[in-house]
């Protein structure tokens, strides 16, 4: 039986339901469903005789989604699926169970809006996280499940702004945060900020340290559990030196940070939270809007003042790529210019 000719036919049982006929054009058996009204069993057939002239024979396929990617990966082994892997995660989860088939763009939709939600996430990361899965579906397409890439008609507004403004610190105002910690927890805010501020890492990437992590005498921290999934090492500067022989000295535990660190015997990221919040209240600032990611941004804008290049910052700070630092921090590179105007003698 050709596509064309597909048909789904109903008819009236003698116990009052409707049923539903029609031949599966893969294998040619014959497949019933019954309907409690005429209604149901008509909506049925319309959808289903849609989706076979859209999608052809594969409508009836039983390939999940996780099996799908299992395959995409296999035989793609370089693809950036998983270069985001709580996403990712978070993508076979939700859909894993699902049949090729049925997942629609507006699952696919729901599911970037539910992420950019838990996340606080800006329009520009859900744009990105889409990218990430493009890719998948193209292959879906080659291998005639689909007929249409259901992500692509998806799209985000690329230049809307930040969520959040942009802080930046002086190396004056980052030396006060960390006099300041150090007198209010010394034992954990002050040796955390100072990781933060000495190697521009995220928050995340420092609190899931391990001791084991912080090498002495190769002089680097090793940045396990990074945004893209790739782990990298950062210098360990001779005055985080000092704070972290000091730290480590303190306790004997396997995680760097004891009081919010990642593991099940460390209390939650929350617990950082309300201890930064706590701080800035008794210390306040101009900028008092200030946080972890604003030591990482201010890490960036000082390294560019005292010299760095660009380059160097990509891979301190574990970017994918130059373009995401020159896109970031290349306008704070030109506002560091002492006299832009070229009429200036």
């Amino acid at each position: 039986m050709s596509i064309n000719q597909f048909e789904v036919k109903i008819h009236k049982m003698g116990s009052g339901f409707y049923q539903c006929k029609f031949f599966d054009p893969k294998t040619s058996t014959r497949i019933r469903k019954r309907f409690p009204s005429l209604k149901d069993a008509r909506v049925f057939k319309k959808s289903l005789e849609t989706q076979v002239l859209s999608k052809g024979e594969n409508v009836f396929s039983d390939l999940r989604i996780s099996q799908a990617m299992q395959n995409f990966i296999e035989r793609f082994p370089g693809t950036k699926v998983r270069k985001r892997p709580s996403y990712f995660k978070s993508f076979i989860d939700t859909f894993g169970i699902y049949k090729v088939v049925e997942l629609s763009q507006t699952d696919l939709r729901q599911w970037l809006l539910d992420t950019k939600s838990k996340g606080d996430l800006s329009d520009k990361t859900l744009n990105n996280i889409r990218s990430q899965f493009f890719g998948f579906f193209q292959y879906l397409i080659e291998e005639d499940y689909l007929t249409k890439n259901p992500i692509q008609g998806i799209r985000f507004n690329r230049n809307a702004p930040p969520k959040r403004s942009r802080v930046v610190l002086s190396i004056g105002e980052v030396r006060e945060i960390l006099e300041n910690s150090k007198t209010f927890s010394s034992e954990t805010l002050y040796p955390y900020l100072s990781c933060v501020a000495h190697t521009g890492a995220r928050k995340e990437e420092i609190t899931s340290l391990h001791r084991k992590d912080v090498d002495f005498e190769t002089g680097l921290i090793h940045l396990r559990k990074t945004k893209n999934g790739k782990e990298r090492f950062v210098r360990i500067s001779p005055i985080l030196e000092k704070v972290l022989r000091d730290h480590l000295a303190s306790h004997n535990h396997h995680m760097l940070f004891t009081t919010f660190g990642h593991d099940n015997n460390s209390s939650s990221d929350g617990d950082l939270s309300k201890l930064m919040k706590k701080f800035k209240e008794f210390f306040p600032m101009v900028k008092n809007e200030w946080g972890s990611h604003a030591l990482r941004h201010s890490f960036a804008y000082n390294f560019l003042k005292k010299g760095g290049k660009m380059y160097q910052l990509q891979a301190i700070l574990g970017h994918s790529s130059i373009n995401v630092t020159v896109d970031l921090y290349g306008q704070l590179e030109a506002q560091d210019i002492e006299c832009p105007s070229p009429y200036e003698p």
